[in-house]
């Protein structure tokens, strides 16, 4: 079996993905699978999808639980915020309750791990509308982080559509936002839909060993 080591279930907010599949297997260690279902969200500025794709969540948890997944994770910080910082706390609570294996939501993770690097003045670079970047700035402060700013990449693009970015457009939106912000620790991009790997080392002298500190600890 391939994910003989682990297999990571993924609900994710899009009818399609694309980046985030690719660029797992570009960072994930072997015997190490990426198990992924969708929900109904082709542009994440209406409300409409994303109130639908709330409705499908426990059918989403229990396709992945048919297929034996290890963890679980649910996507979209505008998706799982959507109905602010104290509800998403109580739903992660429910589903950690309700279902076998452990479970996250993006958001967390993200807050988890710069927790871990010891990051704590942030620059955001999004994808998002400056109602869900709000969403994001409340729910960075509830972690106790300090958000310096937030800034969007404003392409007129649907959710389905950002994939289409260059990497070299989402590299030049993060490093505008990182030298706006230049007291920050560190920059987070929230949108998982952006390639970002290959130009993780552009623009840094000092050399990166594989992907970084973070994904460095796993093995």
């Amino acid at each position: 079996m391939y994910g003989w080591r682990a297999r990571i279930g993924n609900i994710s907010p899009t009818a399609c993905s694309e980046i985030l599949p690719y660029e797992f297997y570009r960072v994930a260690p072997e015997g190490v699978t990426f198990v992924s279902t969708n929900l109904v969200i082709r542009d994440a500025r209406e409300s409409s999808q994303v109130e639908a794709s709330w409705h499908r969540f426990d059918t989403a948890f229990e396709d992945l639980l048919h297929t034996r997944v290890d963890h679980i994770t649910l996507s979209g910080a505008p998706l799982v915020l959507a109905n602010g910082v104290e509800r998403h706390r109580e739903l992660l609570q429910e589903f950690r309750n309700r279902y076998p294996v452990p479970v996250g939501t993006s958001p967390q993770s993200f807050a988890d791990a710069l927790k871990y690097l010891g990051a704590v003045k942030l620059a955001v670079a999004t994808s998002f509308i400056p109602a869900h970047n709000e969403l994001v700035r409340a729910f960075l402060a509830s972690e106790g982080f300090d958000v310096l700013g937030i800034e969007s990449l404003d392409t007129g693009m649907t959710s389905l559509e950002k994939a289409m970015l260059s990497p070299t457009q989402v590299f030049r939106h993060v490093r505008a936002v990182g030298r706006k912000y230049s007291t920050c620790d560190a920059v987070l991009i929230t949108s998982s839909a952006w390639p970002t790997l290959t130009v993780i080392q552009a623009g840094i002298k000092a050399g990166i060993k594989g992907y970084g500190k973070l994904l460095g600890t796993l093995s």
